[in-house]
């Protein structure tokens, strides 16, 4: 009955999800991977390093995904009592290549690859840096495209990607103020959110590493001490 009573605990709380995504093949650890949730739909990118650490309801689950790689499917409450270094391997895809017959008159060469094989990536993008865009297809079916046109969550992840691509070390945190973001991430009555600010000025570290990921996690940390000190 105390197990029971734990799990149906859980459910009703948030789980910190973080760790550190490496190539299962020669360790190395992934950038810029795209992580999904199933609940929410919304979309989060490790950074350079490949770590991540995001919040979600105990009942979510989130999918990993990563041009060149098998997804992989891991519930929220997979990461309890894991640590932010804790290591999560992806495994390179791989495909089957039909046999093909190259000729010298022949200028174009059919690989027989998936039809969607690469239609995420930026081509203008760096090689090394080449972020896929978000895309809810990846998970659910295109019913759920009318929810990422219409409903909050698909507003504000618009306006963050907005806010994203706008960013520089010296604004980013201005920025995110000016953009309303901040009602996106915490519920917080109009009449404190002058406060909270005035708190996170004090408080908030900013860096040069530092992405719209990293600062969302900063501002939670920050909302969490921010309520224990007005307790």
């Amino acid at each position: 009955m105390l197990c029971l009573q734990s799990l149906q605990g859980q459910k009703k709380n948030t789980i910190i999800a973080s760790g550190t995504l490496y190539n299962i093949e020669n360790k190395k650890s992934l950038g810029y991977v795209q992580l999904v949730s199933f609940n929410s739909y919304l979309s989060y990118t490790s950074d350079s390093n490949g770590q991540f650490r995001i919040s979600l309801p105990a009942d979510d689950s989130i999918r990993i995904v990563s041009m060149g790689f098998e997804p992989r499917t891991m519930k929220a409450t997979d990461f309890i009592n894991r640590q932010a270094t804790d290591s999560i391997f992806l495994s390179p895809a791989s495909y089957l290549l039909k046999e093909i017959v190259v000729r010298a008159e022949e200028r174009e060469m059919r690989l027989n690859l998936p039809g969607n094989f690469g239609i995420n990536v930026d081509p203008d993008a760096e090689p090394d840096k080449s972020i896929p865009k978000p895309s809810v297809g990846m998970i659910m079916s295109p019913l759920t495209l009318a929810h990422s046109v219409f409903s909050k969550e698909g507003k504000s992840q618009r306006r963050s990607q907005k806010v994203l691509n706008s960013m520089n070390q010296k604004s980013a945190w201005e920025k995110v103020i000016a953009s309303g973001m901040l009602n996106d991430w915490i519920e917080i009555k109009d009449q404190e959110m002058d406060s909270f600010i005035i708190f996170c000025n004090q408080r908030m570290k900013m860096s040069e590493k530092d992405n719209l990921l990293t600062i969302r996690n900063k501002v939670l940390r920050l909302w969490e001490e921010y309520k224990m000190t007005n307790e």
